[in-house]
C-alpha cells in the first residue's frame, strides 16, 4: 500500500478531466483500511471511493483521501451441472471479466461486453446494456466499511438494485467499498442467448438454428454494435450514457404521443413508459452541438464528450443546457446517470 500526495486523477476518469486528490491510495486487503485509520491526519479527512472513473465527472480538486480497490482475483467457488459461481475482485476490469466468461462458454455477461469500468463499480451503478443488467447475475456483494474496516456481505435482494442504482450508490455511498462480488453464470447447455434487445436480435436473423448461438457470438455482436453507437473514451472522453432514459406515467405519455406521433417508447410492467433520452435530445437539435471542448456526441446524442481539454464544469454546463432544452420542449426532466463530483 502506497499513499501518494497531490495525485492527478486524469487516468482514473474516462472523461479525461485533470483534477487532483490531496491523497490517493489503492488497497487490496481489509487490514489496509485499519492501517490508514491509524494515521490521525488521514483519518480526519473526507474519504472518497472510486473505481475506474467510467461513470464519474470530476469538477474540482478533492481535499481528502481517494481510495480505489485493486483486489483483482477471479475464482470459481462452486459449480453444478448447470451453473458456475465466480468470486471476482473489485479491481478486475469489467470487460476482462466478460471476456473470461465467454472464453469459458458461460452465459450471463455477454450482453454487457465493452462497458468500461471496474467490477467494483458494477453493483454500485447496476450497469446494464442490451437487455441485461448486473443484478441479473450478481448473487452476493462483499464490502468493506471505510470507517472501521468491517466486512459485510449483501445478498442480491439486499442490494436494492434499481435502474442504474443500488444501496451502494445511495445509503452507503463513500461508506462501503465493494471488495468483491459473486456472480452465477449458466453453463452453455443450460442457458440461451438473451436477444431481447431488438438491434441485437436483428443481428442474428441470418442464423436459422438459434441453438447454435454461443456466448462468444453474442459478445462479438454486442462489441460491434457498441463500437458503432458509442464513441471510444480513448478518443473522445466520455462516460457512455450521460442521462437516464426518463419514465413517465400513462396519462403524460398519451399527451406526449399526441404531440409527437413518432415518439419511441417502451411500456413498463407497471404501466409507465420509458422514453429514449437520446431521441428527445436529437429533437432539440443538440446532437453534435459543442461549447468549446465540451460536446454532445455526433455519434450518439445521449453521450456528452470531452473533445480535448474540457474542464468538468464546462461539461456540466453543457449537460444543464441539454436538460433545459428537453424540459422546455417535452416537459421532461433528464436525470444524470453520471455522478458529478
Amino acid at each position: 500500500m502506497h499513499i501518494q500526495a497531490n495525485y492527478s486523477l486524469l487516468k482514473h476518469n474516462t472523461f479525461h478531466v485533470d483534477v487532483s486528490s490531496q491523497y490517493y491510495v489503492e488497497i487490496n486487503k481489509q487490514s489496509d483500511i485499519l492501517t490508514l485509520r491509524t494515521d490521525v491526519k488521514l483519518a480526519s479527512l473526507p474519504w472518497r471511493i472510486i473505481g475506474d472513473g467510467s461513470n464519474l465527472l470530476f469538477t474540482h480538486d478533492f481535499q481528502g483521501l481517494t481510495l480505489r480497490c485493486s483486489y483483482n482475483k477471479i475464482r470459481v467457488v462452486k459449480e453444478d451441472n448447470e451453473n458456475v459461481w465466480l468470486t471476482v475482485g473489485a479491481g478486475v476490469k469489467w470487460h476482462d471479466l466478460v471476456k473470461y466468461s465467454v472464453e469459458n462458454n458461460w452465459w450471463g455477461l455477454e450482453n454487457l461486453a465493452l462497458i468500461p469500468g471496474s467490477v467494483g463499480a458494477a453493483p454500485v451503478q447496476n450497469i446494464g446494456a442490451y437487455g441485461a443488467e448486473a443484478q441479473d447475475v450478481i448473487t452476493r456483494v462483499q464490502t468493506l466499511n471505510v470507517f472501521d474496516g468491517q466486512h459485510r456481505e449483501f445478498r442480491n435482494a439486499e442490494c436494492n438494485f434499481g435502474y442504474r442504482t443500488s444501496i451502494f450508490k445511495q445509503e452507503y455511498i463513500n461508506r462501503l467499498m465493494v471488495f468483491r462480488i459473486t456472480v452465477r453464470l449458466r453453463k452453455f447447455a443450460s442457458g440461451k442467448p438473451n436477444l431481447s434487445y431488438e438491434p441485437l436480435r436483428d443481428s442474428f436473423r441470418d442464423i436459422i438454428n438459434k441453438d447454435s448461438i454461443t456466448p462468444k457470438m453474442v459478445f462479438d455482436r454486442v462489441v460491434e454494435i457498441r463500437k458503432q453507437r458509442v464513441p471510444d473514451p480513448a478518443v473522445e472522453g466520455n462516460a457512455g450514457s450521460f442521462f437516464k432514459n426518463p419514465v413517465v406515467d400513462a396519462d403524460y405519455f398519451k399527451q406526449l404521443q399526441e404531440q409527437n406521433p413518432d415518439l419511441p417508447h417502451h411500456k413498463m410492467l407497471d404501466g409507465t413508459y420509458k422514453i429514449p433520452a437520446a431521441w428527445m435530445i436529437e429533437q432539440c437539435d443538440l446532437k453534435g452541438k459543442h461549447i468549446g471542448a465540451a460536446g454532445v456526441s455526433a455519434q450518439h446524442a445521449l453521450v456528452i464528450v470531452n473533445l480535448g481539454g474540457a474542464k468538468g464544469n464546462e461539461l456540466v454546463e453543457l449537460s444543464q443546457q441539454v436538460q433545459e432544452a428537453v424540459n422546455h420542449k417535452f416537459g421532461v426532466y433528464l436525470e444524470p446517470e453520471v455522478i458529478i463530483l
